[in-house]
């Protein structure tokens, strides 16, 4: 697996370096249900119908938290919980808060900072300890706060998974873009014929000869048949 930092970060450290728990096949699995099922949501729109981004994203955040809350029911994914009141919905790893947003990685909203602010405080402090790294207790300009972002194109469609650590300052750092597959837009299919409906005969061939256009005879396949000739034969006198 693709294990790069984002560019210009160059003295970031992988998740899974700076908190065992956060295993990158777990990351990747995170990442890869937002982009697929955000990618779905955008794929089922009809925007002749009147949908529009606004209500096709959010309807791609509940299906995201309904997504998340099956994954933490199936029992395949144990370190996987998810903390849901209402619409608002919190995925965490082994006890680690996640904050998943749509946006741009280095440039997370005050609303987002705030969620993950708010998620520290409810967590006792000792489990909270888990946002340290390298046995520090505390850090400078902490706390940090692991979030992940679903970066799109104009359309609203997932391109990318970034996730980085920040502060209630906003302040980024030590972020690292999940190997994730995207699906792009794929042609409409051909219409299927209703039932009932009759093949199309093909054309008949043309000829270019004139008159014996006009007068050829085809079979049902379209070759040319032969056609009768009427011949007037003179009358002979029979003895009386």
């Amino acid at each position: 697996m693709n294990t790069r930092t984002v560019p210009g970060a160059m003295d970031a450290s992988l998740p899974w370096e700076l908190n065992p728990v956060l295993q990158q096949s777990r990351l990747v699995l995170l990442a890869q249900t937002a982009v697929d099922v955000r990618n779905k949501a955008f794929s089922e729109a009809n925007r002749d119908e009147g949908d529009t981004s606004w209500g096709i994203g959010c309807k791609a955040h509940e299906r995201f938290g309904h997504s998340l809350c099956k994954l933490a029911e199936s029992g395949k994914h144990p370190w996987l919980s998810v903390h849901r009141d209402g619409l608002y919905f919190m995925p965490h790893i082994e006890g680690v808060a996640v904050r998943v947003y749509r946006g741009p990685a280095d440039k997370p909203s005050q609303r987002h900072l705030e969620a993950a602010r708010s998620e520290h405080g409810r967590r006792s402090e000792s489990r909270q300890m888990a946002f340290s790294f390298m046995g520090q207790e505390t850090e400078p300009d902490g706390p940090w706060f692991w979030m992940m972002a679903v970066e799109t194109d104009v359309e609203g469609r997932a391109l990318r998974a970034v996730f980085f650590q920040a502060n209630e300052a906003g302040g980024t750092r030590h972020a690292w873009e999940a190997p994730v597959e995207t699906v792009s837009a794929e042609p409409a299919p051909a219409p299927v014929p209703e039932p009932g409906d009759k093949p199309a005969r093909p054309a008949r061939p043309r000829t270019a000869q004139g008159q014996q256009a006009k007068d050829a005879l085809l079979s049902r396949d379209g070759r040319p048949l032969l056609r009768a000739q009427t011949m007037t034969l003179p009358l002979v006198s029979q003895p009386s």
